[in-house]
């Protein structure tokens, strides 16, 4: 970053003090794709009693419900969805299995995470399917993605990308003394959120977590640029313009295609549009869903498990 720095005439970064953010983001690139789901194997010589593209989209916002419902950390819904997409991109599911698969995801998540969360309570809440079904799925979970032989690792995600994205803003633009912190403007909390909705829509989930992470803060960085161009905020212009240029070296090193990132550019914007413009509406709809989703009970007969052929692995 050097080069750049010096052609904005801005102090360049102290490299020393860098290397735990670069460590951490090299890390995070090295194992992203064990962590990335082939979701388009979903679709592949798809049966009527099938999960489809579109039950695993409210099944990831279930991830979403549950996760406000205890109140637990980002992480933990992050972490879920992405045991979830590995689950469903390596074997072939029921959709009546479904709702099973989703809150064990879930209750795996939150105790890879440290977080305690009540068995007896979730299965309560699901009301259609007993403590045993979810013992039994909880163990094939971790069977088949060996969860219980990777107990040291902690899975990457497009979380993981997004705090080390900020982490590199604030560390640069704190070189630079420009008088506001970062997590000022960009809001770490809200920018999660805002994650977790892209994560939830199949257009956006296909999409690398690296990628995913970039594209949503370059267009929350548009959006605040915008509204400084019409307030004439010359300062914060300028200051917007060069964290657009950190993005585009991160960009660089984090070697994301410019298709790639302009085709998950218009799949985020669209998806972030339409939540905004209607107000949550949507996310509401999708609530009403998931509760008539999981409204009966019905009790489960053993777990009759179909390997995908040929099944890609992550």
């Amino acid at each position: 970053m050097d080069q750049a720095s010096k052609r904005r005439g801005r102090p360049s970064p102290d490299a020393g003090n860098m290397k735990p953010i670069a460590f951490n983001l090299e890390e995070a690139l090295a194992v992203e794709n064990i962590y990335r789901p082939n979701l388009l194997v979903i679709q592949e010589e798809l049966q009527p009693w099938e999960v489809t593209v579109s039950d695993r989209d409210r099944a990831v916002n279930i991830l979403r419900l549950l996760r406000i419902w205890f109140d637990v950390p980002h992480n933990v819904f992050f972490t879920a969805a992405t045991y979830l997409d590995l689950f469903l991109s390596r074997l072939k599911v029921q959709e009546k299995y479904l709702n099973c698969l989703t809150v064990s995801c879930f209750y795996v998540a939150a105790e890879k995470e440290g977080c305690n969360v009540d068995a007896n309570q979730l299965v309560a809440i699901s009301k259609n399917f007993c403590m045993n079904d979810l013992n039994r799925m909880v163990k094939i979970v971790k069977e088949k993605l060996k969860l219980d032989n990777n107990d040291h690792n902690r899975t990457t995600t497009c979380a993981n990308f997004l705090i080390i994205y900020l982490e590199v803003l604030e560390y640069i633009m704190s070189r630079w003394m420009v008088g506001y912190r970062v997590d000022e403007v960009l809001k770490k909390e809200q920018l999660l959120t805002r994650l977790e909705i892209l994560l939830a829509n199949n257009s956006c989930a296909f999409f690398r977590s690296s990628v995913l992470a970039l594209v949503l803060l370059k267009f929350e960085i548009e959006k605040l640029l915008t509204q400084a161009i019409a307030n004439k905020s010359m300062h914060l212009i300028g200051d917007l313009i060069q964290l657009l240029g950190i993005l585009r070296e991160l960009q660089f090193t984090c070697k994301i295609k410019s298709a790639e990132l302009v085709n998950c550019s218009n799949n985020a914007s669209n998806v972030m549009k339409q939540y905004d413009n209607q107000n949550n509406k949507q996310h509401s709809s999708t609530i009403e869903k998931g509760n008539r989703y999981r409204s009966y009970y019905t009790p489960l007969s053993t777990i009759e498990e179909k390997t995908k052929s040929p099944c890609k692995k992550n």
